[in-house]
């Protein structure tokens, strides 16, 4: 990119500044000047030239008579004082994804333990049924609650799960994503329990079915596909003997039911389907669509929705299909998008509350991918997505930096102690 001195720059003209994003007041480090009082605030930060990217300006450079030669001389000074507004602004910027960042932390420890809850819950489902049915009530009471009762839930999508973990993932998400679909649909707690319950063991029935089938990544054939699911049937058998109430195997049995009564195993349609399984039925084809057996065959968060809406709206319940994309948004947490001023973002997090303004990470080849800048497009009001893009459209580069996965799990804060 070529070089332009300060006073060659004018409105329109798109710049990167060698600095590090904490050393300037600006959101990007690269973005197009709207304003003369940009171009002050760069010659206050001892600018005397930056980069310019003449195909994504809208102006040309002011002629001067000379251009010097290009150096990275820029260096902050002291003329842009401590307490102006710019600075002010940024560092209430940085404070504030400093307490996202510390957020996120605390979700990724609170993940590990869940899953490793619900790997204990699995594993002992048959040898110790007494103390899987108490540890279970445990987990999905302080989730309902959670969900439920907190004012702000911020739900976060994590990297890290590996292949041997994926049905505890899809259990774990699939319940979140019910109990947020909850929230939303303003549940009692004690419903929520409820279904919070049969979403976390709407699988436990998979059990009994052999693994060759269970994990078998190609297409099944006809008798490996009546053999899955029999899961249904297998798993209100299993939790018959754990002592779950009718609601919750009622979710386990009808997990796979269909509106338009394409599902199965008994084919019921609309209301004949339990009002719970009918959110668990969604939040689970969700999921599968975005994690499933073959990876290569994975949609985006974003494409998930918009299939399930535009391609298979008749065998969902609508109220529920619709909760669904209000509490993810139309950019769920996983989602890789275009940001208004061109840069390539990563959605890793969305408050219920605020769908259409969520966090993310900015790929920024100039900012060490350490540092990457964070951001939250509620405090960002000149800057919007402009629409998704499928993972495998972008450089290797770019997914490297942005720590995309090859599967997407969920997890959440309550909001206790961030601001706002």
């Amino acid at each position: 990119m070529p070089y332009l001195t300060i006073d060659q720059l004018q409105i329109g003209i798109y710049v990167q500044i060698d600095l590090p994003w904490v050393s300037h007041p600006f959101t990007f480090n690269s973005f197009k000047i709207k304003s003369e009082e940009q171009i002050q605030v760069m010659r206050q930060l001892g600018l005397e030239q930056v980069r310019y990217d003449p195909s994504r300006s809208a102006a040309k450079p002011r002629p001067v008579p000379a251009t010097p030669t290009p150096t990275m001389a820029a260096k902050p000074a002291a003329t842009l004082g401590q307490d102006d507004p710019l600075v002010l602004a940024k560092k209430a910027r940085i404070e504030h994804l400093r307490q996202y960042r510390e957020a996120v932390a605390k979700a990724e420890k609170a993940l590990i333990n869940a899953a490793q809850t619900v790997r204990h819950i699995n594993a002992n489902l048959l040898t110790h049924p007494g103390e899987v049915r108490a540890e279970a009530d445990a987990f999905i009471d302080q989730l309902a609650e959670t969900f439920l009762t907190a004012p702000d839930v911020m739900i976060h999508a994590m990297g890290g799960r590996t292949d041997t973990e994926d049905l505890f993932h899809h259990g774990l998400n699939v319940t979140l994503i019910s109990l947020v679909m909850a929230k939303g649909l303003g549940l009692s707690t004690e419903r929520g329990k409820t279904l919070g319950m049969g979403a976390l063991l709407h699988d436990i029935g998979l059990r009994d079915i052999p693994s060759r089938v269970v994990r078998k990544a190609e297409p099944l054939t006809d008798a490996e596909y009546r053999l899955r699911q029999m899961h249904c049937e297998y798993g209100v058998d299993l939790g018959r003997r754990l002592g779950l109430p009718k609601a919750v195997l009622e979710i386990i049995h009808q997990h796979h039911e269909a509106m338009d009564g394409s599902g199965y195993p008994r084919g019921l349609k609309g209301d004949e389907i339990a009002p719970l399984a009918r959110i668990v039925e969604v939040a689970n084809r969700y999921d599968k669509l975005c994690n499933p057996l073959d990876s290569s065959t994975a949609m985006s968060p974003h494409d998930a929705l918009s299939y399930l809406f535009a391609q298979q709206r008749a065998k969902h319940d609508p109220q529920h299909l619709r909760m669904l994309i209000r509490s993810l948004g139309v950019y769920p947490p996983g989602t890789v998008v275009h940001l208004s001023n061109g840069a390539t973002a990563l959605v890793t997090s969305v408050n219920p509350e605020r769908p259409l303004k969520p966090i993310l990470v900015v790929h920024d080849p100039e900012v060490p991918k350490e540092e990457a800048i964070t951001l939250d497009l509620e405090l960002e009001p000149d800057t919007n997505i402009s629409h998704a893009i499928r993972p495998n459209q972008l450089p290797r580069a770019t997914r490297d930096y942005l720590c995309m996965r090859k599967h997407v799990s969920y997890y959440f804060d309550d909001g206790k102690g961030r601001k706002s």
